[in-house]
């Protein structure tokens, strides 16, 4: 027993130990508990694309989202971004024991056993992401916070979380972008921390061209972040010229930041938005803008009295659902993704779609004029739109983390810190903000992630547990804080 003091006392080996114990607790609990189901990937949606390409790719070598070989040279994939489904690639085997294997076998309505092998066997490879996810996650707590224990619970509780163990079984990219935006945001962090060291904004920078090529949606993030720069830039000339000190902490920022940022985000991002500039005649990074932001807008069919019932089917909470039983059996189906007449169901209806009904027959497929037909709606509709921005405020902090399967002290500590992380996650960023804290560099992005998918998504619970980690990090930076002020 001494002799296990004396060596915890070495913070070195106790960090090693620590983290030795994060590994065995790691692999004891992934083989006793993740259990991968028996359900395949889904043929339908835009989400099939990822899965399909990373099989087209690592077989044909042809970044294509088509089923039918026949297909897979003369339609490629243009509706997503090709990070996750390259990385996926990297690790399928289709060169090996599943060479004769088509993804029209792995769709098939009865599959055959190697085909579910061969499913089974890629889905592994998100467990591997998961793990890593976990493990970056311990790195950075112990670097900002130097407490292994915090370390050790911060990772531990995203290696638990019924809700990414439960993802493991689908080819999504919200783990991935997760640990993107992690590292990003932390990275960003440290160079406001460090009186402008480039080296730090370089790799910031890096993963965040990567997160775009991950999830579109960031390259909004990307110019909203050139604007800050060049407004803090400007700011910071006028206070020069006034003679003003400059009471913000950032004001070290210069062009020549601004323009690295910018330079390497462009030279990684633009090589695949040519490609589908050459292929699809469109300079971006993917063409499913359109279709996202109608989703939304077909949301404004609702009546304002009806935002309520919404708000009310998005709760999980059983005690309110059944105080509003009688209006939500009558008005839910609006909401319900399942129902045949929801308005999820409906954007896509060329006739019903609220959106798509009032377009020409020529733009009904052609994504920009969606796109714009659909702003338009909004900002037609402000008053409505909030409303609305609140609702699907609500949805999003409800992620999915209750799944059967899972010892219930995980279900529920998993529950606590995913919805916890939208609802706090904005108070963090205000006061730190006001208080000149330097954490709020660190949530700015998060930040970005529930403002944009409140805003201009119907936020599926899953888009915004790519937060869920970067939030576990300033958790424990701030209690860590909490700790060394009261043992000064």
């Amino acid at each position: 027993m001494f002799i296990i003091k004396h060596y915890l006392k070495n913070s070195f080996l106790k960090s090693i130990i620590i983290f030795t114990l994060f590994i065995l607790i790691s692999t004891l609990f992934i083989q006793k508990y993740h259990f991968l189901s028996n359900e395949m990937p889904s043929r339908h949606g835009d989400d099939a694309a990822y899965f399909n390409t990373a099989f087209n790719l690592k077989k044909f070598n042809v970044a294509s989202h088509q089923v039918e070989e026949f297909r897979v040279y003369n339609h490629k994939n243009s509706i997503k971004p090709p990070f996750y489904s390259f990385v996926l690639s990297l690790f399928l085997d289709v060169d090996g024991s599943f060479k004769s294997l088509s993804l029209e076998c792995v769709y098939s309505e009865k599959i055959k056993k190697d085909c579910f092998e061969f499913v089974q066997k890629a889905k592994k490879i998100n467990v591997y992401i998961h793990f890593i996810h976990s493990l970056i996650l311990f790195f950075l707590i112990f670097f900002l916070t130097r407490n292994s224990y915090l370390s050790l619970f911060g990772s531990l509780t995203i290696l638990f979380s019924t809700y990414f163990l439960k993802t493991t079984n689908y080819f999504m990219t919200e783990n991935l972008s997760g640990i993107l935006l992690l590292l990003h945001s932390f990275l960003l962090y440290l160079f406001f921390n460090n009186k402008s060291n480039l080296l730090y904004l370089i790799f910031s920078s890096f993963f965040l061209s990567i997160l775009i090529l991950t999830k579109a949606i960031f390259i909004y993030w990307f110019y909203l972040l050139i604007f800050i720069f060049l407004l803090i830039i400007i700011s910071r000339y006028i206070l020069n010229f006034l003679k003003v000190n400059n009471p913000y902490f950032f004001y070290h920022l210069d062009i020549w930041n601004l323009l690295v940022f910018f330079s390497i985000v462009i030279i990684i991002i633009t090589p695949w938005q040519f490609r589908n500039l050459i292929d699809q005649g469109k300079f971006k990074i993917s063409l499913q803008g359109g279709n996202v932001i109608s989703e939304r807008a077909e949301y404004l069919k609702t009546d304002m009295e009806d935002i309520k019932v919404g708000i009310i089917f998005y709760i999980p909470s059983k005690t309110l659902k059944k105080n509003f039983k009688s209006i939500l059996s009558e008005k839910s189906y609006m909401f319900d993704e399942a129902n045949k007449n929801s308005h999820y169901r409906n954007s896509d209806d060329y006739e019903k779609g609220y959106v798509l009904s009032k377009l020409d027959w020529k733009d009904k497929d052609n994504s920009d004029k969606i796109f714009e037909k659909s702003l338009q709606l909004i900002f037609d509709e402000p008053i409505k739109h909030i409303y609305l921005s609140f609702m699907f405020f609500v949805r999003g902090i409800f992620h999915e983390t209750m799944n059967n399967g899972y010892p219930f002290l995980l279900k529920l500590t998993s529950s606590i810190i995913h919805w916890s992380s939208t609802i706090f996650l904005p108070f963090i960023f205000v006061i730190s903000l006001i208080l000149r804290s330097k954490i709020f560099v660190f949530s700015m992005p998060c930040i970005f992630v529930i403002f944009a998918y409140s805003f201009f998504t119907d936020f599926e619970p899953r888009y915004g547990s790519v937060i869920v980690s970067s939030y576990i990090l300033i958790l424990t930076y701030l209690i860590n804080n909490m700790i060394r002020s009261k043992n000064k």
